[in-house]
């Protein structure tokens, strides 16, 4: 979580520049949403929070980034504290997977559930990494997604991969991801490990195999990239 909140510090700096224009925000559905208090950041900075995993469906016809936020209330319907919004990028007709974290950081105990809310859905051109080749198979119990992470970018890139994993009542149970460094599309494109983005070194593959393990209890799961810095 950690390296999650300082890459989007960086990403906002960048900024994407004006979008084309706006979507109507009833294209974009909130979908299943599961609360959980657990240990988020690592290390010194390891803190427990209390989070929201919530899907969103974008129904237009064409990819936006879309936008979240929320709060969370108690028993009785009140606002309890915000969620800290995030943005991700939705093709047309497909869903992602959202991680809102309490703005303060804190358990909540007293939250009950949590109400999402789309603030916005900006039309921008697609990212320039994409995934390719997912494939899921259940390995004694545990749901595994594997997938090639492709670089079309010119330049080299920091790129966040994210999995979701649902369980069999379509609930999101657990969002890992990884940050790492990717070279500048290169043709044909080389395929190999991508380095970890916290390791200093330079990026030496345009194409990376990226495998994530789900818990028990998933039965489904997808991957997708999340955020880029190039």
């Amino acid at each position: 979580m950690l390296r999650l909140v300082a890459l989007i510090g960086l990403l906002a700096a960048c900024g994407k520049g004006d979008p084309k224009r706006e979507l109507d925000l009833d294209r974009i559905e909130v979908l299943g949403a599961n609360m959980r208090t657990d240990t988020v950041g690592g290390g010194d900075f390891a803190e427990t929070a209390t989070f929201v995993l919530v899907d969103a469906k974008n129904l237009a016809n064409e990819g936006a980034y879309v936008t979240l936020g929320g709060e969370l209330v108690d028993a009785s319907g009140m606002k309890i504290s915000d969620l800290s919004p995030q943005s991700l990028w939705i093709p047309a007709g497909e869903i992602r997977t959202y991680a809102l974290v309490d703005t303060e950081r804190k358990a909540r105990p007293t939250a009950k559930t949590a109400r999402a809310k789309v603030r916005g859905a900006s039309v921008f051109p697609p990212p320039l990494a994409r995934i390719e080749d997912v494939h899921t198979f259940d390995d004694h119990g545990q749901m595994v997604v594997q997938a090639y992470l492709v670089n079309d970018a010119p330049g080299d890139g920091v790129i966040m991969v994210v999995a979701t994993f649902h369980d069999e009542r379509g609930r999101p149970v657990t969002r890992p991801f990884n940050v790492v460094k990717i070279k500048g599309k290169q043709g044909p494109a080389t395929v190999g490990d991508c380095r970890d983005a916290a390791i200093d070194r330079d990026a030496e593959f345009s194409k990376c195999p990226i495998q994530f393990v789900g818990p028990a209890g998933a039965k489904t799961a997808t991957m997708f990239v999340a955020d880029t810095i190039y």
